[in-house]
């Protein structure tokens, strides 16, 4: 049995409240209250049950696979084919450039298909015609713009099919340009997230496919009128109504594709692209909404309400600790990282989740430490930041503080090296000898000092010696 819609089952519940609270004499809580409390929480881990045959759920900023289906798949596209064709008419053509309808534009459609009551002889602008295509659907829309661009639809599909290859859209080909089934006619749930997100990119696709209702214009065949569109995820009376977080999308249903739909929603900052394929055509509620829409109600719910998308890591942030040598400021030293790492993430995670796995820079091979002195925002290395086997990505590392170098440990250090002790030594050897040369060429010097001093000495006493005795045995000696 098929889930209630999330507006039914609040609705139950606020009903079942004021019935028990009528019989216990209680009255009804405000409605902000149940708001809170009624919330669903939801978890990252518990992905949402999809009974579509392939599904995608990616938050396309950081390119990120929340939900994956069966998305590599090859699966027949219906009508979610005319985001592509879109896609080549807006990128090749002007919006503003007037069509006329031919009788030959209608030759390809089928009885059965889906239509904007187009009629040969009006003329629209593209614009108005890519309403025709996106809203209501129209086969015949579909063919109109495909010869007023490409000149006929057949070379209009060569078109398509090179614009899918260009997008690197391997799993897709293209055998018309509205959907309708053909063996050769298939895309992947990861190829139409693909193309769907290139049409994303004009603000004029965005403005048409998110339309709930379209203005036509009087024309020489039709009054003017307003389409609506099938999706029913932008109606506010749908019960599937995502409260105006949905920004576009498309449908798609065929007995051979099943049923189909690709969105792009945004909510809290967040921006998340859907796709189901091959929901189960027959199946559908009371009110003629089939699994297509539910799975991707889930999906969204789930995505905005499991998922967070922003930073992870900020700049200045603590990733890592560092072990510091020879410093008077202790022994390890805080990282902080330079860069910041937006990512899409559960919405519970925090830092202390993340792992982060340092490749450090300048460390001392033999202890593996860095040595001091260090400056405040020295660069450190990087780490790599990864949420259990999901690598988000990476950050520089940096000292969130100076360390001042201890002048006797690094001395200690220093001599802890078998070379250096042997420097020191023989350099305490050779001073030794140094000073006991020098001693000994001091004692040398003193000695010889003294000896000269003492020669010196005896020689001036022995000149008067001499000279008295020249006078013994008489007195003065005369020339007779």
């Amino acid at each position: 049995m098929r889930r209630l819609p999330t507006i039914c089952r609040a609705s139950l519940f606020a009903v079942s409240a004021l019935l028990v609270g009528s019989l216990l004499g209680v009255g009804a809580a405000p409605a902000s209250a149940y708001a809170e409390e009624g919330a669903e929480e939801y978890s990252a881990a518990v992905e949402p049950e999809i009974a579509s045959a392939a599904a995608l759920l990616i938050e396309p900023t950081t390119g990120t696979t929340l939900l994956n289906k069966d998305a590599d798949a090859r699966r027949e596209p219906a009508s979610t084919t005319k985001v592509m064709t879109a896609l080549v008419v807006i990128e090749n053509a002007s919006l503003d450039q007037q069509v006329t309808v031919e009788e030959g534009d209608f030759a390809e459609v089928t009885a059965d298909s889906s239509v904007a009551g187009l009629i040969a002889g009006e003329t629209l602008t593209v614009r108005d015609l890519l309403a025709c295509l996106l809203l209501p659907s129209g086969n015949d829309a579909s063919y109109v713009l495909a010869r007023a661009v490409g000149g006929d639809w057949q070379t209009f599909v060569g078109m398509m099919n090179d614009r899918a290859a260009e997008l690197g859209c391997a799993g897709t080909h293209f055998a018309n340009p509205c959907g309708l089934h053909d063996d050769d006619h298939y895309t992947t749930a990861r190829d139409l997230a693909t193309i769907f997100l290139a049409a994303l990119e004009h603000p004029e696709f965005v403005e048409i496919a998110g339309a709930a209702t379209w203005d036509l214009p009087e024309t020489s065949q039709n009054p003017a009128r307003t389409l609506e569109n099938t999706n029913l995820l932008i109606d506010p009376e749908s019960p599937v109504y995502m409260d105006g977080a949905v920004i576009a999308g498309k449908t798609g249903t065929t007995g051979d594709a099943g049923r189909c739909l690709v969105v792009g929603a945004e909510k809290d900052d967040m921006s998340l692209v859907g796709v189901v394929l091959g929901a189960d055509f027959e199946t559908a509620d009371e009110l003629g909404i089939g699994d297509n829409f539910y799975d991707m109600q889930a999906m969204l719910e789930w995505g905005f309400g499991a998922w967070r998308t922003g930073e992870v890591v900020a700049k200045g942030d603590v990733v890592a600790t560092a072990d510091v040598s020879l410093s008077t400021d202790g022994e390890t030293l805080d990282a902080e990282s330079t860069d910041a790492i937006v990512a899409t993430v559960p919405r519970e995670t925090t830092l202390e989740d993340l792992t982060f796995a340092p490749t450090w820079e300048g460390l001392e091979e033999e202890s593996g430490t860095f040595q001091a002195p260090i400056e405040l925002d020295q660069a450190l290395g990087e780490a790599t930041v990864s949420l259990g086997d999901r690598r988000l990505g990476s950050v520089g590392l940096a000292a969130s503080r100076a360390m001042e170098l201890s002048i006797p440990a690094f001395v200690l250090w220093w001599l802890s090296d078998p070379v250096h002790a042997a420097i020191v030594a023989a350099c305490v050897v050779a001073l030794f000898v140094v000073i006991g040369l020098v001693a000994a060429s001091s004692r040398r010097r003193r000695s010889r000092y003294k000896m000269a001093v003492g020669k010196k000495a005896t020689g001036s006493h022995a000149a008067p010696l001499r000279a008295s005795g020249s006078t013994r045995g008489g007195g003065r000696h005369t020339r007779k």
